[in-house]
């Protein structure tokens, strides 16, 4: 994918998800400044859950209870853009889609796809495979993160 939208503007809940959980998350990931993110959750009720690249719910864990507690662990697990061979921000935007969005009133599920590879300054693909979907709650006519389970298997 590149960085540019694929929903329409008239088509404004999907295009305003798609700008939050991929151009303001790549923004925040890449450079491990919370603050392009950080209006974009929920505080209370906040759940993330890891699903430890497994379809058995018996083996996923809420791994964040506290956006808090995300938003460290997602600074702690950022890349270094000086170990890669290729430009990290178009990479990481190649090896992102978004197809899905499903919406129920105030209520939606967004399904994202993190699939491709990055190549290391080794010479070696990081090979990327995994979905997360988020639940997202719209507030003040705003969408918002309310939770997400991640690290699914892709299919």
């Amino acid at each position: 994918m590149s960085e540019r939208n694929p929903f329409a503007p008239d088509d404004a809940d999907r295009f305003s998800i798609w700008e939050m959980l991929v151009r303001r998350d790549t923004d925040f990931f890449l450079s491990g400044d919370w603050s392009p993110v950080a209006t974009d959750y929920v505080e209370n009720g906040f759940l993330g859950i890891d699903a430890a690249l497994s379809l058995d719910p018996a083996n996923w864990r809420p791994a964040y209870s506290r956006v808090a507690a995300y938003r460290d662990a997602a600074i702690a697990a950022r890349w270094n853009p000086a170990d890669f061979a290729e430009p990290l921000r178009s990479a990481w935007f190649r090896c992102q889609s978004i197809v899905r969005v499903d919406i129920n009133g105030d209520a939606a599920l967004a399904h994202k796809r993190i699939e491709g590879h990055v190549l290391h300054k080794s010479g070696e693909p990081m090979s990327l495979a995994w979905r997360s979907v988020f639940h997202l709650r719209r507030e003040n006519h705003v969408w918002k993160i309310a939770g997400f389970t991640g690290y699914l298997p892709l299919d």
